[in-house]
């Protein structure tokens, strides 16, 4: 079994990084948002609004029924093995079903191979080469953070970048 933060100390983390980057409301009011602790939601100020935004629903897990803490362990397990099996993250995750794990394997598998279009993307729209980590390959994120030395907990800032970037 991996070592994994509690559910909620993922949510309070990636609560965290989105209002790092800031939250814009399709309203386009200037007041911003606040976190509505009964709903685990982020709700509009604007009262004519209301828009509320689900942690989940800012990233590219939206629409999974599967814990923060078990996304972050299955990135984890495949930035350091890309040849990690179903059965072998549903081991080190503790996970019952196995379909869920298969599932999300080929998500993830599925997220990681649109990052070259989403890199020459953002290189056209931004006229440079530089990538930002959160539009780096998995693979390239296991690199640059040694994730191979370190606990799950110890680089979920950078798989939590990677799941939030758009």
């Amino acid at each position: 079994m991996l070592n994994l933060p509690s559910e909620s100390e993922c949510a309070d983390r990636l609560k965290e990084l989105v209002l790092e980057r800031g939250l814009r409301c399709e309203c386009n009011d200037t007041r911003g948002f606040y976190w509505l602790q009964k709903k685990a939601c982020f709700e509009c100020k604007n009262r004519g609004c209301k828009a509320t935004l689900y942690l989940k629903g800012l990233t590219r897990i939206r629409g999974s029924k599967l814990p923060f803490r078990i996304w972050l362990g299955a990135i984890y397990l495949y930035v350091i093995d890309q040849n990690v099996t179903a059965t072998e993250m549903q081991k080190k995750l503790g996970h019952g079903t196995y379909s869920s794990m298969w599932e999300l394997l080929e998500k993830i598998k599925k997220l990681d191979a649109e990052m070259p279009e989403l890199q020459e993307r953002y290189k056209r729209e931004k006229d440079t080469n530089l990538i930002p980590n959160h539009l780096l390959e998995l693979s390239w994120l296991g690199f640059m953070e040694l994730f191979i030395t370190y606990e799950p907990a110890e680089v979920q800032d950078g798989i939590w970048d990677w799941l939030i970037g758009f």
